[in-house]
């Protein structure tokens, strides 16, 4: 099993606690997700398989809302590194890896400039975008040849609702 996280003792914690279910290997990954190309060198370096890669990563409201190139952190961090990860990493998927992109009930039309950090957007709304863009991407993967089972998830939503395939 493999766990990332920001957070080194919230990192610790969760592995210490895995291992405690007696889950086998814990493998945890240190890295901020501004650093998602690095997480995946250092991933395909050290494993052949991937399963299932859950993607459960959401940033809502933030002292810092753009990135040093302008981006909304949001999108970045919601929806571009989720979806960068995941194509990293597709070497070590096969058809019957999953992906798991967490989405939500809170979803709105994608407005291109604020995704480009051309224009900002307030907490919601840069939230809602940016998990309607996970479950867009996600659809459109999930729609490819050769691909893992992808699919997005509301944990809020009514199991019938949760697929988007």
């Amino acid at each position: 099993m493999l766990i990332h996280g920001r957070n080194k003792q919230k990192l610790a914690d969760s592995e210490a606690q895995l291992k405690a279910l007696n889950t086998g290997s814990v493998y945890s990954y240190l890295a901020d997700l501004t650093q998602v190309s690095q997480l995946a060198e250092q991933i395909l370096a050290e494993h052949q398989h991937f399963d299932v890669l859950i993607n459960n990563s959401g940033v809502f409201k933030t002292p810092v809302s753009q990135t040093a190139a302008g981006l909304d952190l949001r999108f970045v961090v919601n929806t571009l590194a989720p979806y960068l990860l995941t194509q990293l990493l597709m070497p070590i998927f096969d058809t019957q890896s999953r992906v798991v992109n967490l989405s939500s009930a809170a979803q709105d039309s994608v407005d291109f400039a604020a995704l480009r950090g051309e224009k900002p957007l307030e907490a919601m709304l840069a939230y809602a975008q940016s998990k309607l863009a996970i479950t867009i991407w996600s659809k459109h993967m999930a729609e490819q040849a050769n691909s893992p089972v992808v699919i997005a998830v509301n944990p809020f939503a009514p199991a019938a609702n949760m697929s988007c395939n």
